[in-house]
């Protein structure tokens, strides 16, 4: 197996470290301190857009906080920079979907129809992506679904999962790559509903089965993905060949997202 070698960005799920960190060429290249990050978007300013549990940072090219959404309580699952540049995220406090601009002003929003008790609210759903102009992909995580939405919260497409889905991430082909948590699988949707390839780490591995969180595709087709259980990425080809891992404790705890550059 080849050393991991890529440069990445990464966001630490985890109280030891609370930040995300930019790693390249063998070495931390630059951290950035906040509470417990989710989700992050690199922006097409160049600035990185992340979620946290209870604010929506902007950050520039050094790393500088240039914009920021607070919220009281534990609210932040995920943020994504939207086609018109505005942000689009989940309140997991309300169990809303919303866009903001950047003025913070609220442009669309509508509730999450999935639940209805707010002690449903926290595990209603993850990742976010806008899809389309009025379409919205969300990861149903405690229903274990997707489904895609518009803005008036009418469902247009959902489809039923083998596990509870963390991110998703819409394909060349306008099919779907979910991340399924717990389950240590990673499955691409295609518009019928059908899972028309599936990755599973034990099987596939012969890994122990950790939680997949983080996926990104590469220009190659690999594709690479965080595991937040066993502290490390994972590099795999489109075949379920494993290519390489990373793995330093001193350097990364408990991944989420990542970015790889």
């Amino acid at each position: 197996m080849k050393k991991f070698d890529r440069e990445f960005i990464v966001a630490e799920h985890d109280h030891r470290h609370n930040r995300i960190i930019h790693f390249a060429n063998g070495r931390l290249i630059k951290s950035f301190s906040v509470d417990l990050p989710l989700d992050m978007d690199l922006l097409r300013n160049g600035n990185l857009l992340l979620s946290s549990n209870r604010a929506i940072i902007e950050i520039d090219k050094n790393w500088e906080e240039v914009w920021k959404l607070e919220s009281a309580r534990l609210a932040f699952f995920s943020c994504h920079e939207m086609r018109n540049g505005n942000i689009l995220f989940g309140d997991a406090s309300k169990a809303m979907i919303l866009e903001v601009d950047r003025n913070k002003k609220v442009i669309r929003s509508f509730d999450f129809p999935y639940v209805k008790e707010p002690c449903d609210y926290l595990y209603a759903f993850r990742l976010i992506r806008e899809v389309a102009d009025n379409r919205i992909l969300i990861a149903c995580y405690s229903l274990k679904k997707l489904a895609v939405f518009d803005w008036d919260g009418k469902v247009h497409w959902e489809c039923d999962l083998p596990g509870s889905p963390y991110m998703p991430v819409q394909l060349g082909n306008s099919n779907i790559l979910v991340s399924l948590g717990e389950n240590g699988k990673i499955v691409e949707i295609n518009s019928s509903k059908e899972i028309v390839w599936e990755y599973d780490m034990v099987r596939d591995n012969q890994l122990s089965l950790g939680w997949i969180a983080g996926i990104s595709v590469l220009e190659n087709g690999n594709i690479v993905y965080s595991d937040s259980k066993y502290d490390r990425l994972i590099e795999i080809t489109h075949d379920k060949g494993l290519v390489s891992i990373y793995k330093d404790r001193n350097v990364l705890l408990h991944p989420s997202t990542h970015i790889i550059l």
